[in-house]
């Protein structure tokens, strides 16, 4: 049965409480967190990066994670569990390193680097974007269903769901239609219920999200989509800095742009700013993109 949208969102959070299991013989802090269920047979790339951050966030007091780099190292099971190994890099004064393999099984499937920070005022400034007034734009699934329904592959709502974040992309979202577009896109996401007041859960959820769009502005120009015959794509890195306060229940707006595809290698770039105009957060990521033609 289908979930509504509370519900998918409910089971991301789930998801997101991790089993502490101790240390290992090396000291590192051990958590054991589960996939959500996937169609494709992989866990989706951007809840191993949430899960991580929540790992290595359960290891830091008092100071907000500033940044987060990983890469993507093997396609993990969705069957199995993943066990998350948090190595205490350093506890600065100011700031504070950690450390986080993903695993199934003793593989490696992922890792990231986490810094924290203590607040600190300083001097400020940013780039600006134009927002507008209200969101809007074409609802995710429905590009997903519409580039499936392209593939001559029927598929209906009640069978794709929804996912826990609502994604609007303006201008819709091209996954089978190369050409004819700027290497950009610009989209409004938000959570689809209320969330706790977690400052560090909001950082972990917009990680998991960002997976979801951040490079589909790289096929823009081409004269073949993302999800075509003979595309084949998957996330390598991602990288992601908190600048600001956000929650990601209240809508943020999302400016991407790519500025280069070589070598079936795609960079993917996103400002996030929140609706009064301060830019929160950025992200970004290489994925691969090869054509088997």
């Amino acid at each position: 049965m289908m979930m509504s949208p509370e519900e998918t969102l409910a089971d991301l959070l789930a998801h997101l409480v991790l089993t502490a299991t101790g240390q290992d013989d090396q000291g590192n802090d051990v958590f054991r967190g589960h996939s959500q269920r996937a169609g494709n047979g992989r866990i989706f790339g951007g809840l191993v990066f949430a899960q991580a951050m929540r790992a290595g966030q359960a290891t830091v007091e008092n100071r907000e994670v500033h940044s987060a780099h990983s890469y993507f190292l093997r396609p993990g099971d969705p069957k199995k569990p993943i066990d998350y190994k948090v190595e205490r890099i350093r506890d600065g004064r100011s700031f504070t390193t950690r450390r986080i393999v993903a695993l199934q099984e003793d593989r490696p499937i992922f890792n990231l680097s986490m810094s924290f920070q203590a607040h600190e005022e300083g001097p400020a400034r940013q780039i600006d974007a134009e927002i507008p007034p209200e969101p809007a734009g074409e609802e995710y699934e429905d590009g997903i269903i519409r580039a499936m329904a392209q593939k001559g592959i029927e598929l209906r709502h009640e069978q794709l769901g929804v996912g826990p974040i609502q994604i609007l992309v303006e201008e819709g979202l091209d996954m089978c239609e190369g050409g004819g577009r700027a290497p950009e896109l610009r989209a409004w996401f938000r959570a689809r219920g209320p969330l706790p007041d977690d400052s560090a859960l909001h950082a972990a959820i917009l990680a998991y999200t960002s997976d979801q769009t951040v490079v589909v502005a790289a096929q823009h120009p081409m004269d073949w989509g993302i999800m075509d015959e003979g595309t084949q794509s998957a996330s390598l890195d991602h990288a992601i800095w908190f600048h600001d306060d956000f929650r990601i229940d209240d809508w943020l707006y999302a400016v991407h742009d790519s500025p280069v595809l070589k070598h079936s290698r795609a960079l993917g770039r996103v400002l996030f700013y929140a609706r009064d105009g301060r830019l929160v957060a950025s992200a970004v990521q290489e994925g691969l993109m090869r054509r088997h033609v």
